[in-house]
């Protein structure tokens, strides 16, 4: 065991809720995979039901995020970790907007207080949820977790919200609290807005996709490290810690997308810089992840090219779902 690593957490069986997600799916399905049984609590009617896999493994019950509270009785027990990565507005046309919405953001809070009573009554002791990068704000260097919190929309302040108050009900509660801060993630169900997601499909259908200049640095991480590391934090990781969950190394967005138009083997160069930078544009988004490797031994398995072509051999399984 290396320095710094805590004793392995046998989980036999979990909790996902946001399990259709691109990250919720991943952790689903990697879970799946390390044969840990798996409860996922879904939107009732999501339209994204459909991409999670039939497994034996796998129970789905419908659950919106304001029912927490009526579904215990429902639930197998026992339960070894609860994953929390539900979290309303975070999807569609709105998203942007919805960042703004501070009472859309304040019920997420409310939300994941819900998701801790909810932990609590199922005898639970470890309880995981996914944090955001926009907790920091704007910072002009790689981001350690030791760096004060300075979010700038109403999802950031949100997210640093939910951080604290369910820290305290796990500490009230004695239920040992997890906070991963995920950074940029990509992967198969991949939002539709995501730049991602946008230029495979783009390239799917052989149309011409306006970019800015590319020139932001970003820290991607393929979402099936990200499951990855979720599952290792959850048996690994330090109670009342927050830890980077990223790749740990920045890269040039243009070259992201110059990366995937090679994967599509597609002759045309894409056309950069058509589209202004935002008033109040993100150029630097880099992690420090050296406490996440530390504490749990992680290190990510795929690079952004083998993440995207990992995406188009999955692609022909999942149907694009």
């Amino acid at each position: 065991m290396e320095k710094g690593m805590r004793t392995l957490l046998s989980i036999k069986r979990a909790l996902v809720t946001g399990g259709t997600g691109v990250t919720g799916n991943a952790l689903v399905r990697y879970l799946l995979s390390q044969g840990i049984e798996t409860i996922a609590l879904v939107r009732p009617n999501s339209s994204r039901l459909q991409s999670l896999p039939e497994n034996p493994l796998l129970t789905i019950i419908p659950c919106g995020l304001d029912d927490y509270p009526n579904r215990a009785s429902k639930i197998k027990r026992p339960i070894d970790v609860f994953f929390h990565l539900a979290w309303d507005g975070s999807l569609g046309k709105e998203k942007i907007d919805n960042r703004y919405n501070c009472y859309l953001q304040n019920k997420n809070v409310e939300y994941s207080l819900q998701a801790v009573d909810l932990c609590k009554a199922l005898e639970c002791p470890v309880f995981v949820m996914t944090g955001s990068q926009g907790e920091y704000g704007h910072k002009d260097a790689p981001i350690v977790e030791q760096m004060e919190k300075k979010p700038e929309n109403a999802y950031g302040m949100a997210k640093l919200c939910a951080e604290q108050m369910t820290r305290l009900m796990c500490k009230k509660y004695g239920i040992k609290h997890i906070w991963p801060i995920l950074f940029s993630i990509y992967g198969p169900f991949d939002g539709a807005n995501s730049l991602v997601d946008m230029t495979m499909k783009g390239l799917q259908r052989n149309q011409v996709i306006p970019y800015t200049k590319g020139e932001q640095m970003w820290d991607y991480l393929y979402s099936y490290d990200a499951a990855r590391a979720l599952l290792l934090l959850a048996q690994r990781g330090g109670d009342g810690e927050s830890y980077n969950v990223a790749f740990g190394k920045p890269i040039r967005l243009s070259e992201c997308i110059n990366i995937i138009y090679e994967c599509y083997g597609y002759e045309k160069r894409p056309v950069l810089g058509e589209i202004p930078y935002a008033a109040n544009q993100l150029m630097r988004l880099e992690a420090n992840i050296d406490k996440l490797i530390r504490d749990t031994g992680f290190r990510p398995e795929y690079d952004f090219r083998s993440g995207i072509l990992d995406i188009m051999s999955k692609q022909e399984n999942y149907n694009g779902a």
